[in-house]
């Protein structure tokens, strides 16, 4: 039997890379730092430029309780204890109603324009939408509808900031990652790599938890991917200037 073959699955391999399989690099992780350099400290990072990174997660539901925001509010905790400063925008409190084309920012709930303004002020995203018939809610369809206002800004949309996808639901969720990427990809966001479907038997409803590790294993890899994208990139993100009408 093999060295290869005798460790654990996932058991940290000390090993220089010339010296180990393919299937080693796969199924382990080594125990040194492979880049040479200290992980990314967002903390020390936002000393440096002056203030945290800013995270905004969207989802949920129209329904006030939805087990749908568990994903996206698990995601920006992990996000806070990195260190990144967090807003969540939830579809029941934002209230908007179906969007249409010929109606102005004004005709809006406020609520949108504060969107807004946190799409703007943010510099990475985490968007989680529940499953429905294998795709995206309408509800959260119809907040990225309303993006439309943002596409005079300076960049326009997401202007190429770092969105990560989750979805929550069932054997078809991930329709809902693909879905979003198209979605996130039209408004000129970057998907961070790491995608997390939570399968609804991942939570324990009686304590409001994940309880999968290897699904909160996933989460961390993105928020770790998204905070690297953001705290690197931290585009300016500017609004139009309002045109006088006397």
């Amino acid at each position: 039997m093999s060295d290869a073959s005798r460790r654990k699955e996932n058991e940290p391999v000390d090993a220089n890379l010339a010296d180990i399989s393919a299937s080693e690099i796969i199924r382990h992780e080594p125990v040194y730092d492979v880049f040479g350099e200290a992980a990314l400290d967002l903390k020390a990072l936002a000393e440096e430029l002056g203030r945290p990174v800013r995270i905004l997660g969207i989802g949920g539901t129209p329904s006030e309780k939805s087990w749908s925001l568990l994903p996206v509010e698990t995601a920006l905790q992990r996000a806070r204890d990195a260190g990144a400063e967090t807003r969540l925008a939830t579809v029941h409190d934002l209230d908007l109603p179906l969007f249409r084309t010929e109606w102005r920012l004004d005709d809006y709930p406020p609520s949108l324009a504060w969107l807004l303004d946190e799409v703007r002020r943010a510099d990475g995203l985490i968007i989680c939408s529940p499953t429905y018939h294998g795709t995206i809610s309408g509800a959260i369809k119809n907040v990225l509808d309303a993006m439309i206002f943002l596409a005079w800004d300076t960049p326009p949309y997401f202007g190429g900031k770092p969105v990560a996808v989750m979805s929550y639901g069932g054997m078809t969720s991930m329709g809902v990652l693909s879905t979003l990427t198209t979605c996130v990809r039209g408004l000129k966001g970057i998907t961070v790599p790491t995608h997390v479907a939570v399968p609804e038997r991942s939570v324990d409803r009686s304590a409001v938890a994940i309880v999968d590790p290897h699904i909160l294993e996933r989460i961390d890899h993105m928020v770790g991917e998204l905070l690297s994208f953001a705290a690197r990139l931290r585009i300016p993100h500017r609004a139009p200037l309002q045109q006088s009408t006397s």
